[in-house]
């Protein structure tokens, strides 16, 4: 009989513990969610009541958000130095986010001398998870910018982020290709890359849409045209390789 009441007694402890748990997920979600509509509403004293609790006990998500409060501003008096010191709590328990937003301090020199060296190692940590890391890499290399200048290195990562629909990357790809900076000039390439950023709501894109434009005959403009509107039904990896055979 001890027995049984022992093993029930264990059942409900582990029940309790899976609710419990649930409970602090749920709450976790809740207070995230809550602080980002007030952002989203310009209620920052709002955002960071619903922030500060979690990023104190250690939740990387809301350490990253307290960050980016102190590095804009926003509710609270800029501070970089105490934005750094949140990020890189963020960033050690295994923040993307919080990792490339350090490296984009030390890239523009916010609040701190100017250390590409600096930047491109959080970038080079956040670069799977964040296209914009992977494109800041490629500037770095088109720049010549805390790498050896290398134009086709650049690409490839314009390349990569340009495919995760980053839109200042795959305005870089139509520069590249129209301009022929280290790859040879397609003005066709360009053309279909540029409109992609346009659609992503890059702001100079238009501009290249039309220097490319006037560059390809409109038997190639139909073709691109065509294939750019099946790019955006299947996505840009499954339709990647049609991009390149372009010519």
């Amino acid at each position: 009989m001890n027995e049984i009441k022992v093993l029930w007694q264990n059942i409900f402890l582990i029940a309790t513990l899976i609710y419990s748990q649930s409970l602090l997920a749920a709450d976790r979600e809740d207070r995230l969610n809550a602080g980002l509509a007030a952002l989203k509403r310009e209620h920052y004293a709002t955002a960071l009541r619903s922030w500060l609790p979690l990023a104190e006990a250690g939740d990387p998500e809301a350490q990253a958000n307290v960050g980016y409060m102190y590095e804009e501003g926003l509710g609270v008096t800029q501070q970089f130095d105490v934005a750094v010191s949140w990020y890189e709590k963020a960033a050690v328990s295994g923040s993307m986010q919080a990792n490339h937003n350090l490296g984009m301090i030390f890239a523009e020199g916010r609040g701190t001398m100017q250390s590409w060296v600096r930047a491109l190692r959080y970038f080079e940590v956040a670069a799977n998870d964040i296209p914009a890391s992977r494109y800041m890499i490629g500037y770095s290399y088109f720049q010549g910018e805390g790498n050896v200048q290398n134009r086709p290195r650049a690409f490839r990562e314009f390349m990569n982020a340009g495919l995760d629909s980053y839109a200042d990357a795959q305005y870089m790809l139509a520069f590249m290709f129209l301009d022929g900076a280290g790859v040879p000039k397609q003005p066709l390439q360009a053309y279909i890359w540029a409109k992609l950023a346009d659609e992503n709501k890059q702001l100079q894109a238009a501009e290249l849409v039309d220097a490319a434009r006037n560059r390809i005959s409109a038997k190639q403009r139909l073709r691109a045209d065509i294939l750019f509107d099946q790019c955006l039904d299947v996505g840009l990896v499954a339709c990647g390789p049609a991009i390149s055979a372009l010519d």
